[in-house]
């Protein structure tokens, strides 16, 4: 359990999202997420159902494409996605785990999010219309 944030329902549209609890400084690491590869055969049984809105693109350069997607074990799953995030998400490869870090200081009660290009700075679209 993580004491500085809880999964909340945001509204009808996003579902659920992360708020903090408390307050949070820029720079602090909110979570270490162990993954699960998912092979190209298990993605296509995955890609029609909820479990993909979850799954990470995972470009570990020693797969050569044959794992591409990760699933990650964490609160910050729920994550929302904006285009103006609070939180990145950087992976290690060596670790197979995935490193939640807030980007700004996030105050009592604001939401936190990531950019799901996993780019903060990526304005990319979204396969959603985004708020």
């Amino acid at each position: 359990m993580n004491s500085l944030v809880e999964v909340k329902v945001i509204s009808a549209k996003k579902g659920k999202g992360i708020i903090a609890k408390e307050f949070i400084k820029k720079d602090t690491i909110l979570d270490v997420a162990h993954i699960i590869l998912i092979s190209k055969k298990d993605y296509e049984l995955m890609k029609d159902t909820k479990l993909w809105n979850y799954l990470f693109e995972w470009d570990d350069p020693k797969f050569k494409g044959e794992n591409e997607y990760a699933l990650a074990f964490s609160i910050f799953q729920f994550s929302n996605h904006s285009y103006n995030p609070n939180l990145k998400y950087d992976y290690d490869y060596d670790k197979s785990t995935i490193t939640f870090i807030a980007i700004k200081d996030i105050s009592k009660e604001e939401e936190l999010t990531v950019n799901y290009n996993g780019n903060c700075n990526d304005n990319g679209p979204m396969w959603f219309e985004v708020e």
